[in-house]
């Protein structure tokens, strides 16, 4: 299915909360009004009886344009997540044939699930992509009885998922506010404000709000993160709490270093993704003249240019991150080791330097897989390293002998290749993988070609790869004239 526009996909919320919130009773509240907007809902259980639907049906008999899609069995955000999809792309393939049109998609998730992985399914699966956006996390808390969600105690490696849902949220109703004290409720809300203190709250009885204060609020839209208030930003000194889970935020005047900041958000996606729950910002970038805008949930993150900087407008970062056990000191020297300063200027040098060598590098990865004689040779005379290792370990030996590209290998080897290292992927010389497609490709002749110069350049034929495997053994079973050359001379006894 092809793409549409930002504008024309169907905007997504999901309403969380604990169990007993009043996530039902706000989704009857969003079926009986009278807003004009075709929504479609899918709505989850967790348990064998689906009770909710039951609730639910009389106000779709009131809204005959709406639907009712329940999902039976299961947490949302475990396994039932591809019937999620399934589901979307069902709604997405009835409106692309035109027989279906609608203007949002509520889902309701179990009291019990992380909103994590459903935010994630809007820009890790291709087909939801191309068809729906996320516009907000709804997240619903119990005045009464939420602060003792919040501290549950939970078996070690558990989350509490009361916390989740409020960390996640982009919007969070404090319902049944008439169940609790003035007094109670301004501590309620203090609590909540230490966990998420971006997330504006609004306060509701019986979940009766607005539903312009719940659907359409493009929470995720990379362009609003450019409105984001400094002042509200500014969270200094407020709404101090001991719990694990917070929010921070870091301001800074001048600009960053793309490359630098690239390695820095890597950095701290990759070590600390699990414990930062969401993470957005506007950057102002050297040498571009728009704003660079980014959003994040776990390590999937989301950037792009938007906007250009006024003619009078100062240049400046603006980040925000909600999660747990967050360094703030640590990110702020972090993220200021990425602006683009006379301090900083022998670690961009630095960074270029890399960039310009994982360049070259990639190109003779590139070429070794091309059998480019011709280009592995200018490469090499350029200063590139012959047995560098990509990410996963994989050579420009490997990746020649994996081709079965017999010009390729005797390049790489005269030029001193090592021909016994070892990759990331299962510890597999150049000869494993040479074997290991035999069968798969048709270019048995020139693998023979190969393996004759590996063995002239002392390859060692009886290494295992971490399976305990031996290149020859990747042959046994294979037929033909050509397979059984390569298997006896292969085989190291």
């Amino acid at each position: 299915m092809a793409a549409m526009d930002e504008a024309d996909k169907v905007p997504v919320t999901v309403l969380t909360g604990f169990l007993g919130s009043g996530k039902t009773t706000l989704l009857n509240h969003i079926l009986t009004q009278q807003h004009g907007k075709k929504l479609a809902v899918i709505e989850n259980e967790f348990g064998e009886v689906g009770i909710d639907d039951d609730l639910l049906k009389k106000n779709t008999r009131m809204q005959a344009d709406e639907e009712i899609i329940e999902m039976m069995n299961g947490c949302i955000c475990c396994t039932v997540r591809q019937d999620l999809v399934v589901v979307l792309d069902k709604l997405a393939k009835r409106v692309q044939a035109g027989t279906l049109k609608l203007d949002g998609i509520v889902i309701e998730t179990t009291g019990m699930a992380d909103p994590a992985p459903v935010a994630q399914t809007f820009f890790v699966e291709p087909k939801v992509a191309a068809f729906a956006r996320l516009d907000g996390i709804i997240t619903l808390v119990d005045a009464k009885h939420i602060i003792q969600h919040l501290d549950e105690e939970k078996p070690e490696g558990a989350e509490n998922e009361a916390v989740e849902q409020v960390a996640f949220a982009d919007r969070i109703l404090l319902n049944k506010i008439d169940l609790a004290t003035e007094p109670e409720l301004v501590a309620v809300e203090q609590r909540l404000k230490g966990i998420n203190a971006f997330a504006p709250i609004i306060r509701s009885e019986k979940s009766q709000v607005s539903v312009d204060q719940v659907l359409g609020i493009k929470a995720f839209d990379l362009k609003k993160t450019l409105e984001m208030d400094p002042e509200f930003l500014d969270t200094e000194g407020e709404h101090e709490h001991d719990d694990s889970v917070t929010s921070m935020s870091i301001t800074t005047s001048g600009e960053v270093h793309m490359l630098l900041v690239n390695d820095w958000v890597g950095d701290v996606l990759k070590n600390l993704g699990n414990d930062i729950y969401r993470m957005k910002g506007v950057l102002a970038v050297a040498g571009s003249p728009k704003k660079f805008v980014y959003q994040a949930v776990h390590m999937i993150f989301d950037g792009v240019f938007e906007g250009e900087w006024g003619p009078n407008e100062p240049r400046g970062n603006k980040l925000v991150f909600i999660g747990k056990n967050l360094d703030k000191q640590s990110l702020q020297r972090g993220f200021e080791a990425c602006l683009d300063t006379p301090q900083n200027r022998a670690k961009i040098e630095e960074a270029e330097m890399i960039k310009v060598f994982e360049r070259q590098q990639n190109a003779l990865l590139g070429a070794a897989q091309r059998d480019d004689v011709v280009a592995i040779k200018n490469i090499l005379q350029s200063g590139a390293a012959v047995s560098y290792a990509n990410s996963v370990g994989q050579t420009a030996l490997h990746i020649a002998t994996l081709w079965g590209n017999a010009s390729a290998v005797e390049a790489l080897v005269q030029a001193g290749a090592a021909v016994d290292q070892v990759n990331d992927l299962g510890a597999q010389t150049p000869l494993h993988l040479l074997a290991s497609r035999v069968g798969k490709q048709s270019n048995t002749a020139n693998r023979i070609l190969c393996a004759k110069t590996l063995i002239k350049a002392g390859c060692d034929l009886g290494k295992k790869n971490e399976d305990g495997v031996m290149a020859y053994q990747y042959l046994n079973g294979e037929e033909g004239d050509d397979v059984v050359e390569l298997r006896k001379l292969i085989t190291p006894f």
